[in-house]
C-alpha cells in the first residue's frame, strides 16, 4: 500500500504536466540521482526520559522523480536517506548491519535563475523511516521527517547540495516504545537530469 502511494503521485503529476523530457529545460519531467556523505546525530527517547543519544557518519542518497513547473519551480517525489552501520539482532545473535534513516514524501526547488548556473533552494515533507533493507524479516519504523536546504547548479544538471533532514519515528519494536527523532546534515553531488 505505501508504495502505491509515491506511484499514484508520480503518475498524476507525469499525466498533468507537458510531457517534455530531456530537452535541457527545467519545465517539464525531471529525474535525478545524488550520492555523498552525512553526519547524522540520534536521539532516543522513552515516556519522555534519554534512552541513548549517539553520531554516525556514513553514505547519504537522493533520488527525485516529478516535474518542472516552470524553469525555476520545480514538484517532486523525493526519496533522502543517510545509510550507517549499526548493531541489529535477529533474535538468536547481534551483529553489525546497514541501517538507512530517510524521508519519502513531496519536495519542491526553487532555482533563483531560469538556467545554470544558478543556486537554489529546497524543501520537503513527508514519512520518516528507519529500516534494515538488507535483513531478511526486518520491518521498519515510520514516523514523519521534514527536509530543507540548498544547492548550487554550477553547470547544466549537475549540482552541489546540502540538506538538512530531520525524522521523528515511533519504534514498534520491543516496549516500551520508543521514540527516534534524528537530524542529518548531508552533502551530495546530483546530476538532474531535464
Amino acid at each position: 500500500m505505501n508504495a502505491l502511494k509515491p506511484a499514484s503521485f508520480t503518475a498524476l503529476l507525469l499525466a498533468t504536466s507537458p510531457a517534455y523530457a530531456f530537452d535541457d529545460n527545467r519545465e517539464g519531467f525531471i529525474l535525478g540521482f545524488g550520492v555523498g556523505f552525512h553526519n547524522l546525530k540520534e536521539n532516543y527517547t522513552s515516556s519522555g526520559s534519554n534512552v541513548s543519544s549517539r553520531s554516525e557518519g556514513g553514505l547519504a542518497t537522493s533520488f527525485k522523480i516529478g516535474g518542472g513547473i516552470t524553469d525555476q519551480f520545480a514538484l517532486y517525489y523525493v526519496r533522502n536517506a543517510s545509510w550507517f552501520s549499526a548493531p541489529y539482532f535477529d533474535g538468536v545473535t547481534t551483529r553489525d548491519a546497514a541501517y538507512t534513516i530517510g524521508l519519502s514524501g513531496i519536495g519542491a526547488s526553487y532555482f533563483l535563475a531560469p538556467s545554470a548556473p544558478s543556486g537554489y533552494f529546497l524543501a520537503a515533507i513527508g514519512a520518516g523511516d528507519i529500516a534494515t533493507p538488507f535483513e531478511k524479516n526486518s520491518k521498519a519504523d515510520t514516523g514523519s521527517a521534514f527536509m530543507f536546504g540548498g544547492g548550487y547548479e554550477f553547470q547544466k544538471n549537475l549540482m552541489l547540495e546540502g540538506t538538512i533532514l530531520t525524522t521523528n519515528i515511533q519504534s514498534t519494536g520491543l516496549p516500551p516504545p520508543v521514540t527516534l527523532k534524528s537530524s542529518s546534515l548531508q552533502i551530495t553531488i546530483n546530476y538532474l537530469f531535464y
